[in-house]
């Protein structure tokens, strides 16, 4: 069944454009020729399949929804849910604080799901991050998360974004959840500011109390969890 993806790919879809592509291989548009309905399909040449087992399963307001995943001739194919909205890099001025808020709150809502699952994103980053006309946030792009293990001492791989990924990230320790808390923090900053932390921090209320915390350098004084800045950020 997998094997006839391709050919239902060819016959039912139109191609639309290439969204992107790396090292890692490319992710293009498709739209359904009849039902007119987008899909977006990861054509990967490595992929954390443990991961996409279990996003397959996951449904949730603030998770891009995958559809199916699968391995053909040695290339991973992901199918995923095509998000009508920008990325929050294409964001071209800073947010106000509540809007930052808003986006951070929604952000860990879908960042709980899936370190409950045992998920780390390990790719939180301005682009990794879509905002639709509605205001909903979805986190996308999991070709470099892994399903964390306890008894690891290091990452296998040193995979992330310089400057959004925590030091641990690059080999020096095993990344969990708090290393996406870091890049939360990260996040949260360039929003407000447009600069890294280490250029200019926010610093003002609670946003700046939370950025100082979610980006120290040792992960033990950051938020444990993203259930906890959930419950900082709560009226």
């Amino acid at each position: 069944m997998q094997n006839q993806f391709l050919e239902i790919l060819k016959s039912e879809y139109q191609f639309v454009k290439l969204l992107h592509k790396s090292e890692k291989g490319e992710c293009i548009l498709y739209r359904h020729k009849k039902l007119n309905k987008s899909i977006v399909v990861h054509k990967l040449n490595d992929a954390p399949n443990d991961v996409y087992s279990v996003l397959k399963r996951i449904r949730h307001d603030n998770i891009a929804e995958i559809y199916d995943a699968f391995e053909i001739n040695g290339k991973t194919f992901v199918i995923e849910e095509y998000i009508n909205g920008i990325t929050l890099s294409e964001i071209t001025d800073t947010m106000s604080p509540l809007g930052v808020k808003r986006v951070i709150i929604q952000l860990c809502r879908g960042l709980s799901v899936l370190h409950s699952l045992g998920i780390v994103h390990r790719d939180i980053t301005l682009n990794n991050i879509m905002l639709t006309a509605d205001g909903t946030v979805k986190i996308i792009d999991f070709d470099i998360s892994k399903i964390y293990k306890a008894n690891e001492i290091a990452d296998s791989n040193t995979f992330g974004t310089v400057g959004y990924a925590p030091f641990e990230q690059f080999g020096l320790n095993n990344t969990d959840e708090r290393s996406d808390i870091f890049s939360v923090g990260v996040t949260a900053n360039l929003l407000l500011t447009g600069k890294h932390p280490s250029m200019q921090m926010y610093t003002k209320g609670c946003l700046g109390k939370l950025i100082r915390i979610c980006t120290s350098i040792d992960p033990c004084r950051r938020f444990s969890s993203a259930d906890e800045i959930l419950d900082f950020l709560r009226p």
